[in-house]
């Protein structure tokens, strides 16, 4: 939903790749800015794409949208490349039925489980070692129209419970729940075809502490 909304630098302090320290937090959860992108860093990351992704980069128009792109995918190969003890140029993926990503070729650590999600100035990245994960971020714009959105696909009850917020929260509250609503769809690797589904024993979900103007949520299978 907020791919392409304008963008709004973060606190730079927060900018460079940090994982996130919530206590309980059953995945590991990278964030950073695109502040971090000084130009030797967006060289450094280009040269670690594979072909077929530096072609996808070049189908963006915009370079804040590039460089969404390059942050997510140089941050999943750094931080994969590390965990794994592998050269993260040398990571191969291949895309699931919904066109979420996985990784291949590397016999067992292929199950290691992994999603990214991005929104105005800041980038999500969701690692496990073997249970599906999905990561959503949404960054506050005031005056969203949120209410035809929360009709169309939020859970049933949703919207009535949203509706009976103080008005100050009710945004704050609409946008945690599309997070936890993309955050599940991503961990079962479902597009919105599967919107309207209602969270069940096998999800579980996190809410995410992000810098002040974002939401996000985590979940799992």
């Amino acid at each position: 939903m907020g791919v392409s909304q304008p963008s709004h630098p973060i606190d730079p302090d927060q900018a460079a790749p940090r994982r996130l320290e919530h206590a309980g937090l059953p995945a590991t959860v990278w964030q950073a800015g695109l502040g971090w992108l000084t130009p030797q860093r967006r060289e450094e990351l280009l040269a670690l794409l594979s072909s077929e992704e530096q072609q996808r980069l070049q189908l963006w128009r915009l370079t804040a949208d590039q460089d969404r792109f390059l942050l997510g995918r140089g941050l999943l190969r750094l931080r994969l490349g590390q965990t794994l003890g592998l050269e993260p140029a040398r990571l191969r993926f291949r895309l699931g039925p919904h066109g979420k990503p996985a990784l291949e070729g590397l016999g067992g650590q292929d199950a290691w489980q992994f999603n990214l999600a991005h929104s105005g100035d800041l980038v999500l990245l969701a690692l496990h070692p073997e249970r599906p994960v999905g990561v959503d971020v949404e960054k506050r714009r005031p005056g969203l129209e949120w209410r035809p959105i929360a009709r169309r696909h939020l859970p049933n009850g949703s919207f009535e419970d949203l509706e009976a917020l103080p008005a100050e929260e009710q945004l704050n509250g609409f946008l945690q729940q599309w997070c936890r609503l993309e955050a599940g769809l991503k961990a079962m690797g479902c597009g919105f075809a599967s919107a309207g589904w209602s969270a069940t024993a096998e999800l579980e979900l996190h809410d995410l502490r992000l810098p002040a103007g974002y939401t996000g949520s985590l979940a799992l299978l």
